[in-house]
């Protein structure tokens, strides 16, 4: 059986549990209570009457609170839990000012023979024994479950049990004043029901104010410190970090933003919010998380890659980006690729949001220049192998060997494409020059290929390090 179905059963299963024991409870002390006059065991039959709406409400809300969400309620139903914790409290509230207001009656205007009677005492420990199982049992769930609403259902009988025990002081303090023929000792009934209220009072208004707090979502102070620890623990995670959370009955959800560098891939940036997702798990294991990730533009980011990162935003793409001094400030020229159906009028706008974002985001920026060029689309056409392979690739071969830095070239592929020679070869090199370098050799074997082989048109060098004999 699936853990959460039955963690739902168990829960439904404490709840009628406690139903059945407050409708014992209720009427057990109910009748006691009149046929006494007690008001403190009254006090008491009314509190486990109260038990009795409470656990009702909780039966109820136990099996709302696990339905899954729906169309209407995009979080669940959890929150039920705390709204049946408020109506608890209210029902406390009210009982407890019945409880003080009849006391004060008694305690200076009204004047009520007792009957402490072996039954009352009889009942009334029995109702603790009842109260301590009951409590217990729902502790014990509520904690394994987190759910509100039995914890509170636990508090209601827990709290019986302190109100029980004042109410078996009083009775027998009576009963001692009836025995040993001291009157003031029969105010000490009224005087226990006083003690239960004010028991009562503090106890629901606790459990109020932690419902009134669920239920307008405010956050739980002692995790935030933990989950914002737990997010800024991600080493490549930057800048700022938001956190918002709220309980809903028994869930927890985790709404973070963070900040990651605006250079970082999208596989890299979710591999990094991966990252603070499992973090944050370990703090608290079964959240709901929800993470947005922002660009940050760090601290060592040049000139240049800014240009790029603010003009991704907009276009294709961009190259030939060539940045200069131009009265003291850096002025920028480059060259923006759009889709070639774009109207000069879109383009025209395009550019002047660039040139804004440029210039918000890099202070003191000089002179900017857009050339705006039509994305070349990836070309396809027939190819087919030259004749003359042989000797073309002869000759590329001795180009590149008498450009100093290349060691060997070969894997040589020579194709006829449209009346042009292209070549594509593999040029050995040394393998500690940097791209650029490569990438310079590369270009020369180029321009050498078309200036000495007729006819090529386009030269394609694949640069590897060379392998060093031993």
């Amino acid at each position: 059986m699936p853990v959460g179905l039955e963690a739902s059963r168990q829960k439904l299963r404490v709840a009628l549990t406690s139903v059945i024991a407050a409708v014992g409870l209720t009427a057990t002390k109910g009748i006691v209570g009149w046929q006494t006059g007690s008001l403190g065991i009254l006090s008491e039959a009314a509190h486990s009457g109260l038990d009795l709406v409470a656990a009702l409400i909780t039966f109820f809300a136990v099996r709302v609170a696990d339905r899954p969400a729906d169309q209407d309620h995009h979080y669940g139903h959890g929150k039920i839990e705390n709204l049946s914790a408020l109506v608890e409290t209210g029902l406390l509230l009210l009982t407890c000012l019945w409880i003080i207001y009849e006391a004060l009656e008694r305690l200076f205007w009204k004047h009520v023979e007792i009957e402490p009677s072996w039954i009352a005492f009889a009942v009334m420990l029995g109702s603790i024994l009842v109260d301590v199982s009951r409590s217990q049992a729902l502790s014990r769930v509520a904690v394994a479950s987190g759910s509100q609403a039995l914890e509170a259902d636990a508090l209601h009988f827990q709290t019986d049990v302190w109100g029980s025990l004042t109410v078996v002081v009083g009775l027998a303090a009576v009963w001692a004043g009836r025995q040993w023929g001291v009157a003031w000792l029969s105010l000490a009934d009224a005087l226990a029901a006083i003690l239960v209220a004010a028991i009562v009072l503090v106890v629901g208004g606790r459990l109020g104010k932690r419902a009134v707090d669920a239920l307008l979502d405010r956050a739980p102070l002692d995790l935030m410190e933990r989950l914002r620890a737990a997010v800024k623990s991600v080493p490549d995670i930057q800048g700022p970090v938001t956190l918002r959370a709220r309980r809903v009955g028994s869930r927890l959800f985790v709404d973070a933003a963070v900040s990651i560098g605006r250079g970082a891939s999208f596989e890299g940036a979710h591999a990094l919010v991966d990252q603070v997702e499992e973090r944050i798990r370990h703090v608290a294991p079964e959240a709901s998380i929800v993470i947005h990730a922002e660009p940050l533009r760090t601290a060592n980011e040049s000139l240049g890659e800014a240009i790029r990162h603010i003009v991704s935003r907009h276009a294709a793409g961009a190259h030939d980006v060539f940045i200069h001094e131009t009265d003291g400030k850096p002025s920028v020229d480059l060259h923006l690729e759009v889709p070639g159906e774009v109207t000069l009028t879109e383009a025209h706008a395009l550019t002047e949001k660039i040139e804004a974002d440029l210039r918000r985001e890099i202070p003191g920026l000089g002179q900017v220049y857009i050339h705006v060029d039509p994305l070349r689309e990836a070309g396809t056409a027939d190819a087919r192998e030259s004749g003359d392979v042989g000797r073309v690739a002869a000759r590329l071969r001795r180009l590149a060997l008498s450009i100093p830095g290349i060691y060997d070239c070969s894997h040589i592929s020579v194709r006829q494409v449209e009346g042009r020679t292209w070549i594509a070869c593999h040029c050995a090199m040394d393998g500690g020059l940097s791209v650029a370098e490569a990438h310079e050799l590369g270009l020369e074997l180029g321009r050498q290929a078309r200036r000495h082989i007729p006819g090529v048109e386009r030269v394609s060098v694949h640069a590897e390090p060379a392998i060093r004999q031993s």
